[in-house]
């Protein structure tokens, strides 16, 4: 029994060395640009990790977090005022662009629009929207009351089934 464990356990052995074997080495293009890519990807995410933290400092982000009480009692629903990155942008592009998000329900807005400067590593320019005062009015707006006025013409009580004996038919019966 051993025997047959330890013959298996080489043969599986073999197996692996030869996979092992057939790995061609990196020239030293390659690992530049590996090591290029790797280093351009940790830059990127320091770079946006700078950037929401900068955005989570902002005035304006504060102004929008000190709002979320008088929005949860005006609106009966959740509100998150949150800081997003865009992430899609190229490599080379000199700015990123973020935003201050405000979620009422199920109604996503952005209130502000960030941009950022990658070479000065602060935030350049901060944008009001409108789109955030837009939904706060829909939502703040009190909903129209439906007033259902009855229609005689409609109203299926009010139709006589048969004709009501009349004081004379009444007489006339007793007679």
């Amino acid at each position: 029994m051993k025997y047959k464990t330890t013959l298996f356990f080489l043969f599986c052995l073999t197996l692996n060395i030869t996979s092992f074997a057939q790995k061609e080495k990196m020239d030293q293009d390659d690992k530049d640009d590996k090591r290029e890519a790797r280093t351009t990807r940790i830059r990127d995410k320091t770079d946006y990790n700078l950037f929401h933290r900068q955005m989570l400092s902002l005035k304006e982000y504060s102004d929008e977090r000190r709002k979320i009480p008088n929005l949860q009692k005006a609106n009966k629903m959740t509100v998150k005022v949150s800081a997003v990155v865009d992430t899609t942008v190229d490599a080379g592009d000199k700015t990123l662009i973020g935003y201050i998000r405000q979620d009422i329900g199920d109604n996503t807005s952005n209130v502000y629009e960030v941009t950022f400067d990658r070479a000065l590593k602060k935030i350049v320019a901060v944008k009001f929207t409108g789109e955030g005062d837009e939904v706060e009015k829909e939502e703040k707006a009190p909903p129209a009351k439906v007033v259902h006025k009855k229609n005689k013409a409609d109203d299926d009580d009010d139709d006589p089934d048969e004709a009501k004996p009349s004081k004379k038919d009444k007489d006339d019966d007793k007679e």
